[in-house]
């Protein structure tokens, strides 16, 4: 779903035939009212709580539809949504419209809660039919949850996305770095304007049908057996997807994961990097993430860390047969495409941020590259500073005891 007041579409082509990804900065790409402004482009804007950050958000006008996104179920996240949307419509002293989804209205207004029942009356929803008319309409999102609550938000947003504000309700928190204690005083700083802003960049995944691979100018110094260690990267075998279809097309934030499923052999994968093979996986499987989501999946199965602001994509095998099999990063801009191998004693399964799971057959192919669509978070103390709370928070990461002095 796209915003009525983006005239983008020729520089989008170009931008998606660069395969890159792309820091949007205008006015209507990220909202009616919101303006991202590159440091790049304009030294002389700076943050002063985070004066190193490559972007910053202000509006051209005030803020005044706001969409709120909770965890569902839970009962202390719903307290605070009702704290919130109380301060908001009553206490803020500004005009603000509040959407919530529809399942959110009907759990509010069926528990009891006298004392915000005027507020609660005044939230607006929407239906399928209008669902992108009104969220085309949104100026900031507030997440409230888990980092599974921003991801679930993504999917709301395949396309242009406004900046999101996440409180930290759920377990570990990488993407939800505001705390309910300083909600008001945080709040009224976004609505002012203003603040810095990390592009979280996703991944544009299509699930294509069987691919088609030349093997023409073959030679004795390029061997083209795929079942045998492949000594270098070779422009010989190239991939040629010209006349396939497109299953499924998906945005991811974190990473795609192409497995075994409930298969008791390998997996038998050909990876090809801007339709060149780079490599076979024999294992359980293959991560492609992205930068936010290198702390996830990819972090678990031996990758790097990667901050979200470094334009990239990890490359991570899952359990490989093989010593030598080490996770890569490879530029934002190149497109990979992992295909199941055709003598594969088995077929795969592709996961999109652990949803959306479906069988891919013999021949067919995931192509990732990135999406021009990045999503805006905003940050609480800084870019940097952020990220390294929630390593040291979440992660533990290099906690220690002090040795003892001499």
């Amino acid at each position: 779903m796209a915003f009525s007041n983006v005239d983008s579409s020729s520089s989008l082509r170009k931008l998606h035939n660069q395969r890159s990804f792309i820091d949007f900065t205008s006015k209507g790409l990220y909202g009616p009212k919101c303006i991202i402004t590159a440091k790049s482009d304009n030294p002389d804007v700076v943050v002063e709580d985070d004066p190193s950050c490559e972007h910053h958000m202000t509006w051209c006008d005030s803020p005044e539809t706001i969409l709120i996104i909770k965890k569902i179920g839970d009962k202390e996240v719903t307290e605070k949504f009702v704290e919130l949307c109380t301060y908001l419509i009553k206490e803020s002293g500004r005009d603000l419209t509040v959407i919530v989804e529809s399942g959110v209205v009907e759990e509010v207004r069926a528990k009891e809660y006298d004392e915000s029942r005027e507020v609660l009356e005044r939230l607006k929803s929407w239906t399928e039919d209008d669902q992108e008319y009104v969220l085309s309409t949104v100026d900031l999102i507030i997440c409230i949850g888990g980092d599974g609550t921003l991801l679930y938000t993504s999917t709301l947003f395949p396309e242009a996305i406004p900046p999101i504000m996440a409180f930290h309700m759920g377990s570990l928190g990488f993407l939800t770095p505001f705390q309910f204690e300083s909600l008001k005083s945080s709040i009224e700083k976004v609505l002012n304007g203003n603040v810095s802003i990390t592009l979280r960049h996703r991944l544009d995944c299509r699930l294509k049908t069987e691919s088609l691979v030349s093997t023409s100018h073959q030679s004795d110094a390029c061997p083209l057996d795929l079942g045998k260690k492949l000594v270098k990267f070779t422009p010989r075998l190239t991939l040629h997807t010209d006349h396939t279809a497109t299953k499924k097309r998906m945005n991811v934030v974190n990473e795609l994961v192409v497995d075994r499923g409930p298969s008791p052999f390998l997996t038998y994968l050909e990876v090809f990097c801007n339709e060149r093979l780079m490599t076979t996986v024999q294992g359980d499987g293959l991560i492609v993430a992205t930068p936010t989501g290198s702390t996830a999946y990819s972090l678990a199965a031996g990758a790097s860390m990667v901050h979200p602001s470094v334009p990239c994509m990890i490359i991570t095998p899952i359990c490989p047969h093989s010593l030598s099999f080490r996770p890569i990063v490879v530029p934002a801009g190149v497109e990979i495409l992992v295909k199941v191998a055709h003598d594969s004693r088995s077929t795969a399964w592709v996961g999109f941020d652990g949803r959306n799971r479906q069988e891919i057959k013999h021949g067919e192919s995931v192509v990732v590259t990135a999406s021009p669509w990045a999503i805006p978070t905003i940050n609480n103390t800084g870019h940097v500073t952020d990220w390294f709370d929630s390593l040291a928070e979440c992660l533990h990461w290099n906690a220690r005891k002090q040795q003892k002095p001499k």
